[in-house]
């Protein structure tokens, strides 16, 4: 029950580095403001470390709490999403290093769009446990 609490008070800080990174960086590349562009761009590589940490937590804090068949979608939609994030986000640091071809450059900025879908996906989906489901503690239910 540990990581299952502590997985919420966690996930903020990994969420913010995504998605500010990302409009930072995509701002910044279509204005051609590269200082913004680089703080984006780092946003986005310390979001990918911390998340898996958080990731790590948030499996085991699952492993923990009881599932019940009125909030599993969430749970599967939540982890697909959050899943989807993690690998998204390693693709965009994989490829970062060849951007010096036009159709990268392309990938990256529709990665960095799907990711940052993903990873607000990922959060409406975890905020509905939380919030709506009263997850971890499960009062209220």
């Amino acid at each position: 029950m540990f990581f299952a609490k502590l997985h919420p008070l966690l996930v903020h800080f990994p969420v913010g580095l995504f998605v500010s990174g990302t409009l930072f960086e995509l701002y910044g590349n279509l204005r051609g403001e590269k200082i913004v562009a680089q703080a984006g761009e780092f946003n986005v590589r310390f979001g990918f470390w911390c998340s898996i940490p958080v990731a790590v937590v948030g499996f085991l804090g699952l492993m923990s709490i009881e599932s019940k068949d009125e909030f599993k979608p969430f749970v599967v939609n939540h982890m697909f999403f959050a899943l989807s994030t993690v690998f998204i986000f390693f693709v965009i640091l994989l490829i970062s290093r060849f951007r010096d071809k036009i159709w990268v450059k392309v990938l990256h900025h529709c990665l960095l769009v799907v990711g940052l879908f993903t990873v607000i996906s990922a959060g409406f989906y975890g905020g509905e446990l939380v919030h709506r489901f009263n997850l971890p503690t499960g009062i209220g239910n």
